[in-house]
C-alpha cells in the first residue's frame, strides 16, 4: 500500500491493531503460566487469572494485521485538508499506480467491500492497452490496463479518485507540459472532472517542471519513502509502498513506522530504473 501513514505515533512505542488489545506484562513477578501467583489469597486468585492483559496476534497471514484501521483510511483530498490545517490526525490513503487492470479484478471488490477510499494514478495513454513504456523492468507479456468502464463504474461509488499519472508514462527527464495536459483533458472527456492531483513517473520529481506542477495539482506524489507532517511541501508528497510479495513482518514494520529496510530496498529499486532508462 502508497500512501499518507499515522502522524501521531511515538517512535518505537507500538500502537495496537484496532479491534486487538495492546501487548502487555505477563503478570506479577514469579507467577507461571496456568498458576495462581502463591502469595495471592485464594478469593482474589480467579479474578487475578482473568485481569492480565492479554497479548496482540499478528501472525497469521491475511487477518487483522494486514488492515490499517478503517477510519484512518481517508481520500487523498481529505488527508491534503488536514495536513493544510496543521492537523496531525492520523491518515492512511490508498494508491494505487499506472492503471493496471488488476486494482479492478483484484482490489477493487475488496475496497468496495470495506468502504475504503483510494487513489488511481493513471497514465490515460495505456487505457485498455498493453501496459508497457519505454525504459520499463517488466518481464514478460505486458499486463493489460484498466478499461474507461472500469474506471467509471470505480469513480461513480464516490470512493475512487483518478489522478495524473502522465498520458504514455514518459521517461521523468522527457516530461513537458503537453503530456499533463494530455492525461488531464483524457480523464475529464471520458470521466467529467480534470485530475487535482499528479503522481511523478518512476517517483522522480521533475524540477524543470515544478512551477507547471503546482500550478495544475495539489499534490505531487513521489517515490520517496517515508510520512507526510503539516509544513509538508505538497509537490513532494511521500509515500510507502506495499507489495503482494512483502512478508509479513515486513509489512508490519510499515505500519509501525519503521522504514529502515523499505528504504534500503527503495534505494535498490532506484537504481535498477536509472539502468533501465540509460538503456
Amino acid at each position: 500500500m502508497r500512501g499518507v501513514h499515522d502522524e501521531h505515533r511515538r517512535p518505537g512505542r507500538r500502537r495496537p491493531v484496532e479491534g486487538q488489545t495492546a501487548a502487555g506484562p505477563r503478570g506479577r513477578a514469579g507467577a507461571r503460566r496456568g498458576r495462581h501467583p502463591a502469595h495471592l489469597p485464594p478469593g482474589r486468585r480467579r479474578h487475578e487469572r482473568r485481569a492480565r492483559p492479554r497479548h496482540r496476534r499478528l501472525h497469521r497471514p491475511g487477518g487483522p494485521a494486514r488492515r490499517a484501521p478503517a477510519r484512518r483510511v481517508v481520500p487523498l483530498d481529505t488527508a491534503a485538508d488536514r495536513l493544510d490545517a496543521g492537523l496531525r490526525t492520523p491518515s492512511t490513503v490508498l494508491t494505487f499506480d499506472d492503471g493496471f487492470a488488476d486494482t479492478y479484478e483484484t482490489a477493487w471488490p475488496l475496497l468496495r467491500e470495506r468502504g475504503l477510499p483510494f487513489t488511481v494514478y493513471l497514465a490515460s495513454g495505456l487505457v485498455g492497452a498493453p501496459m508497457r513504456w519505454e525504459g520499463s523492468t517488466a518481464k514478460g507479456a505486458p499486463a493489460t490496463g484498466l478499461s474507461w468502464e472500469h474506471l467509471r463504474e470505480m469513480t461513480a461509488s464516490g470512493l475512487c479518485t483518478v489522478a495524473n499519472h502522465t498520458r504514455s508514462h514518459v521517461r521523468p527527464e522527457l516530461l513537458g507540459t503537453a503530456e499533463l495536459d494530455a492525461c488531464g483533458d483524457d480523464v475529464e472527456e471520458h470521466l467529467g472532472t480534470r485530475p487535482r492531483h499528479f503522481a511523478y513517473t518512476w517517483g522522480r520529481p521533475v524540477p524543470h517542471l515544478d512551477a507547471a506542477l503546482r500550478a495544475r495539482f495539489r499534490t505531487c506524489a513521489t517515490g520517496l519513502v517515508g510520512r507526510n507532517l503539516p509544513g509538508y511541501d505538497p509537490a513532494r508528497f511521500h509515500r510507502v509502498p506495499v507489495r503482494r510479495t512483502d512478508p509479513i513482518d515486513f509489512f508490519r514494520a510499515k505500519l509501525y513506522g519503521r522504514l529502515v529496510p523499505e528504504r534500503a530496498y527503495a534505494r535498490i529499486v532506484a537504481t535498477a530504473k536509472a539502468v533501465g532508462a540509460g538503456a
